[in-house]
């Protein structure tokens, strides 16, 4: 006969297991605060922005230039990141990184057709994020004319105050601790009562049997 289980059968499973159900995910989710704010170490991202825009020589510009200048956003991305422009950022910064290091960092991000570029970088020191951000703006901005013969970027916007902490995410760490915890019991709970092939009831009988139950002797308390 094929077993099933009901919503009724569900519940005392649930109401059975309820400390687990509930223990697990608060374990797992104090264990994740705890590594959150005592073993990952925070890290901050700083922003600046380019602009790569052609000087205009005219009273509007052209569409044309507006188009070249957004085919020109992934190439300056890759330049950004090359090892011209990162070894000189590493000696304005006095070799304190070198140029694989500030690759790691770095990350060049800009909207669906915009002439905007994001430069962003995360360390461990809010103020030096902000200092590598604008030393790297610096550097390209200037170097760019010599590698392309082109004029058209400029510095939008500077990183400045304290940069935004991307690490750790302690929230989301105590909320996925907590997830994990809680299918870890569901995967407890359902192992045990899969595993568990002990007769507890009349209707186990029936169940397993497939056999009509006669009588049942009630259980004496002492």
């Amino acid at each position: 006969m094929e077993q099933t289980i009901d919503l009724e059968d569900l519940l005392k499973v649930i109401k059975k297991n309820l400390f687990s159900i509930i223990a697990l995910p608060l374990l797992f989710g104090i264990l994740a605060l705890i590594i959150s704010m005592y073993l990952i170490i925070p890290k901050y991202e700083s922003t600046t922005q380019l602009l790569v825009n052609q000087k205009e020589t005219q009273d509007t510009m052209l569409s044309q230039q507006v188009q070249s200048n957004l085919q020109l956003i992934n190439t300056y991305s890759e330049i950004i990141k090359s090892p011209r422009i990162l070894d000189e950022v590493s000696k304005r910064l006095d070799n304190r990184y070198s140029i694989n290091e500030i690759q790691e960092m770095l990350k060049i991000t800009n909207q669906s057709d915009s002439q905007v570029l994001n430069i962003s970088v995360t360390s461990e020191h809010s103020e030096l994020s902000n200092v590598i951000a604008n030393t790297v703006a610096e550097v390209f901005s200037e170097d760019i004319e010599n590698i392309m013969n082109v004029d058209n970027v400029s510095i939008l916007s500077v990183a400045e105050g304290k940069g935004e902490q991307v690490e750790p995410r302690t929230l989301v760490n105590v909320a996925v601790g907590m997830f994990v915890g809680f299918i870890l019991a569901a995967l407890i709970i359902f192992l045990k009562e899969v595993l568990d092939k002990r007769i507890k009831s009349e209707e186990h009988v029936a169940d397993y049997l497939d056999l009509p139950v006669l009588g049942s002797i009630e259980k004496v308390k002492k």
